[in-house]
């Protein structure tokens, strides 16, 4: 059973576009344009996870937290906010209780990746196909261990996976059948991960990739990104936090590529 959301939102738009998003996976969704009609809803329906803007019409995210809290200590919240989160919005949501503040952003993953964090945690097996649609991911590591690991979880997750054991089979591999993600080890032996990520990138620039690391080198990371990684993740992997990650770098490409060719 898919955990439900309500998304509270004075914004149409973003409200549309969230929803679309969230609802397209299978989530129930349910919108709330303003203060009243969120806190009421809460009440009565109570769902697993509250996306909640700062700017909601009426009393303001922040100002309705409180009268949350009052009945409902558990809910897992998640806050957006205009801007970058400033250390006094940081300071009221924690207080709160708040799972996760994220700058409102569509143009890229960083927003959807927090909420599905929350939503993945612990779901149970998905149907064998379920994520096929997304396109196939390649899984780059020179350790059978981490392959088998990475490629068995996201094959019971539903998504088409297929993995190489180096960055010369990946490259390789890539000319002729191009994945729509690449999870790319950093260290390997041969060709390393930031010479195949190069590559990659020139071959198709489309190519997302997420860099995987057993440790966070923030010289290396920072020049993975500026290669065109789009995000990295530590080894040994939190499986559940990778899905959200693959999640929310996929599901709004597909809604994009499906945009282009209604136009």
């Amino acid at each position: 059973m898919f955990r439900s959301i309500l998304l509270a939102d004075s914004d149409v738009e973003s409200r549309d576009r969230l929803y679309e998003i969230l609802f397209s996976m299978g989530y129930p969704v349910d919108c709330a344009p303003n203060s009243n009609e969120a806190l009421a809803r809460l009440q009565a329906e109570r769902p697993y996870l509250l996306v909640l803007d700062e700017n909601l019409a009426s009393e303001g995210g922040l100002s309705i937290l409180g009268k949350i809290r009052k009945f409902d200590r558990q809910m897992k919240i998640v806050f957006l906010t205009k801007d970058e989160p400033s250390v006094d919005v940081q300071a009221k949501t924690n207080y709160f209780g708040v799972y996760a503040v994220a700058k409102k952003d569509f143009s890229s993953h960083f927003m959807l990746k927090k909420i599905l964090e929350i939503l993945r945690e612990t779901q149970e097996k998905a149907p064998e196909d379920q994520y096929f649609y997304l396109g196939k991911i390649m899984v780059v590591d020179d350790g059978p261990e981490m392959r088998v690991v990475l490629t068995t979880f996201l094959k019971m997750r539903g998504f088409d996976v297929k993995d190489v054991s180096s960055g010369d089979q990946a490259v390789m591999e890539i000319k002729i059948d191009k994945p729509s993600l690449v999870l790319l080890d950093e260290r390997m032996p041969g060709m390393d991960g930031l010479v195949a990520l190069k590559k990659i990138k020139e071959i198709d620039n489309a190519i997302k990739v997420v860099m995987l690391t057993a440790i966070e080198d923030e010289d290396i990371i920072k020049e993975a990104i500026g290669l065109g990684a789009l995000d990295y993740i530590t080894k040994p992997c939190d499986l559940e936090k990778l899905e959200a990650l693959i999640l929310s770098i996929l599901i709004p490409q597909r809604h994009k590529d499906d945009d282009a060719v209604k136009e």
